[in-house]
């Protein structure tokens, strides 16, 4: 695994392709391995990093509570040290998160932003969904499985229960792929998702963005994703159907079509 030291951090990444570049910034949970099939989709064109955050894969774990502009200079310190700005930047769930605050603390280094079942500002709701999210993770602290299985209702769509073991499938094949992130780390990364906030903020990001959503997502549903687009002007809204927060496993591609139409225009 390659690595960049970072924030005092060694921040891990894989790589694809060549063009021009685009960084991939995963969610809550999820080490840079969640982009695996972007990485063959768009890797036929572009040059693609895809990140382990702090906490996650092969990246450092911390101590210490932190926020998404934290992971945002994590990020940054990646594409400065890789030379890869102006980049653009897709960003899901969590990582949508950072790549909002990396837009806005380094417009430099984004070229245009594709954020994927994110959110702009925490509210008291979201924030009650992500502390039962830590409580589910402490009752289940030492049985990953059974914590997956309690946490899918939440992750994917009713098309995909109906079809079946595909959700066993989906969570089998990250099993293949990638380290489990620890359940401390879970905890802080949800911490981070509560902290996010940067609705006030974002009327100043100019880069071209898309925004998309699954239209079954109840953890960041297309409320959310209407606010993003209110907010940030000029956003594309793009709504995956047959998809919930997991749209990007559930309709990969559906969702990497939309993002390469995107990134073809911009």
């Amino acid at each position: 695994m390659l690595t960049v030291r970072t924030n005092d951090l060694e921040i891990a990444y894989r790589t694809s392709g060549d063009g021009e570049p685009v960084v991939l910034i995963n969610g809550t949970g999820e080490s840079g391995a969640t982009w695996e099939f972007y990485l063959d989709a768009l890797g036929q064109r572009y040059r693609c990093v895809a990140i382990d955050n702090r906490d996650t894969g092969d990246s450092s774990y911390v101590t210490a509570g932190y926020t998404a502009r934290d992971m945002a200079m994590d990020v940054a310190g990646v594409i400065t040290e890789l030379d890869l700005g102006p980049c653009h930047v897709v960003g899901y769930s969590l990582g949508g998160a950072t790549a909002q605050e990396l837009a806005l603390a380094k417009p430099d280094l984004v070229r245009s932003l594709v954020l994927l079942s994110t959110w702009a500002a925490s509210d008291g709701w979201f924030a009650a969904q992500m502390r039962n999210w830590q409580s589910i993770r402490r009752a289940h602290w030492d049985d990953e499985d059974a914590f997956l299985a309690a946490l899918a209702p939440w992750l994917f769509a009713p098309a995909t229960f109906a079809v079946d073991g595909k959700i066993d499938a989906i969570y089998a094949h990250a099993d293949a792929i990638e380290t489990r992130q620890r359940p401390e780390g879970w905890i802080r990364q949800c911490d981070a998702d509560i902290a996010h906030d940067a609705g006030a903020r974002l009327g100043a990001i100019s880069q071209p963005s898309l925004v998309l959503v699954g239209e079954d997502d109840i953890c960041t549903p297309p409320r959310y994703a209407r606010e993003l687009c209110g907010l940030i002007e000029h956003a594309e809204l793009v709504s995956v159907p047959q998809a919930a927060h997991c749209a990007l496993f559930e309709r990969p591609g559906r969702v990497a079509s939309a993002v390469e139409d995107f990134l073809t225009r911009h």
